[in-house]
Parts: structure tokens; C-alpha cells; sequence
């Protein structure tokens, strides 16, 4: 059974899983998660992945119907692995392109079905609700002033990280704040909203994958994240971004 290592951030690894899924033809494999190494970035955070990241996103890959048997360490695995972080040994071959399109990199597969999902929510008891989940990091902040959604502010409801909404309500306006026990949770939350709406992150990366009703504001560079598939939007300025939240609240 194939192994794959990965020790990026969660948008790194859902991004991952096209070209996993698709090397592995179909059939289960294994995923070795690696803890604690160094970032590459210039971002806050010492390391890409911690255990109590893991903690929180744990319960989401082991629902995942081609995961097999899922690991997590400090360590490489000890038997022969695929690494999905081979990328990060030359950069220069990955500038300017989208970012599920890095792993095919080192893999002898041509890149295709980014406009499928590759991320499974289970069925779950969440009613409905006629709100549209946003979350906005402050990694890659969005081009966009997002003053511009004050007036839908009653049919919003954050779902990212306590800091991340309290730097939201102080920037911008304050809105009603959901907070999940883990990843898997959130993601049915979410699916029980109207959609999603927020900047590139990690919890984005799990919509595009799950190809969620989503809206992405992009960065000022246009950044290597992209939408593909149905019910996915990129937006860059105020006016299409409320246009695309109109869209989403008469969505049946």
C-alpha cells in the first residue's frame, strides 16, 4: 500500500490529496502526518504543523474513504514513502503556478480533476440555516475592504479562530461567532450555511476540496490559489464581492 508524507500546513495538505488520490489510482493509501518542521515562510509560526493542529484536523482526514491508516510523528516514516513535500527542495519550479499543480512536481502524472471534490463531509444533524459562514485570516489579507458586508452583517456568522474574529469585529464590524470542536465539525457547520465566504487559508483550501458554495477574496498579488469547479467564485473588488453574497443568500 503506497505511503505518503506531508508536512505542511492544512491548506498545503488538502491541496495534496489531487495528486495523492490520483497517483494512487483509486486504491486506499496510507498518510503520515510530520509534526514540528521548521516553516519556509516568514509567518508567525515557528513550525507548518503542530500536534495540536493535528488535534483539530484529525477527525476530518479520518473520514476520508482513501485514507487507510493515518500516522502522525515528529519523524519521517520508517518504511518507504512517497514525500509530498518534495516540492519545497526547489522553489524556483513552482512560481506562478496554482498550488495543487506543485505536487505533480515530483509524481510521473499529469495534473487533472481540480474541479472535483476530493474532500467527503459526512451526513450530519446540523439544521439549516440561512447564513453564510465567513472566515478571514491575517496571513493573506485580502485586497478587499470588508466594510462592504456591514450590511448583510445579520446573516453572517464567523467560523475561524477566536483572535481571527475578534480582529475581525475591531476592523470591520462585529458579527455572531460559531465555534467548532474540530475541523470535521466545522466543515458541517458550514455545510449547513448558505455558503462560505473568506481570504486564502486553510479553512478556504477545505471548501475548494469540498467544493463548498465558496467565495475567495483574493490577495493584491492574485496569489497561487484558484476556484475550480461548481459553486466556487474569486472576487477582487467590493462590488463583486457583494454581488457574490447575494448570490449566495438566494441559493436554495
Amino acid at each position: 500500500m503506497l505511503l505518503f508524507n506531508h508536512s505542511g500546513r492544512f491548506g498545503d495538505l488538502f491541496y495534496s490529496l489531487y495528486a495523492a488520490t490520483q497517483y494512487a489510482k483509486g486504491q486506499p493509501f496510507d498518510l503520515h502526518l510530520h509534526l514540528d518542521v521548521h516553516a519556509y515562510d516568514l509567518s508567525n509560526r515557528p513550525v507548518m504543523m503542530a500536534k495540536e493542529d493535528t488535534d483539530f484536523l484529525v477527525p476530518l482526514l479520518e473520514v476520508q474513504p482513501y485514507i487507510h491508516n493515518l500516522t502522525i510523528s515528529r519523524n519521517y516514516p520508517d518504511k518507504p514513502f512517497i514525500n509530498l513535500d518534495a516540492f519545497r527542495q526547489d522553489y524556483s519550479k513552482i512560481v506562478g503556478k496554482e498550488i495543487r499543480s506543485w505536487y505533480y512536481e515530483y509524481l510521473p502524472i499529469e495534473p487533472v480533476g481540480f474541479d472535483l471534490p476530493v474532500l467527503f463531509i459526512p451526513v450530519h444533524n446540523f439544521p439549516f440555516i440561512e447564513k453564510i459562514a465567513i472566515c478571514f485570516t491575517k496571513r493573506y489579507k485580502s485586497v478587499i475592504n470588508l466594510r462592504c458586508l456591514k450590511k448583510f452583517k445579520d446573516l453572517l456568522i464567523f467560523v475561524g479562530l477566536p483572535d481571527e474574529h475578534e480582529a475581525f469585529c475591531e476592523q470591520y464590524f462585529p458579527v455572531e461567532y460559531h465555534k467548532s470542536q474540530n475541523l470535521l465539525d466545522l466543515m458541517q457547520f458550514v455545510h449547513s450555511c448558505k455558503g462560505f465566504v473568506g481570504n486564502v487559508s486553510g479553512l478556504f483550501a477545505a471548501m475548494e476540496c469540498c467544493k463548498m458554495p465558496r467565495v475567495l477574496c483574493l490577495q493584491p498579488s492574485g496569489g497561487d490559489v484558484r476556484c475550480y469547479g461548481d459553486n466556487g467564485t474569486m472576487v477582487n473588488t467590493p462590488q463583486d464581492l457583494v454581488r457574490s453574497v447575494e448570490a449566495l443568500l438566494v441559493r436554495e
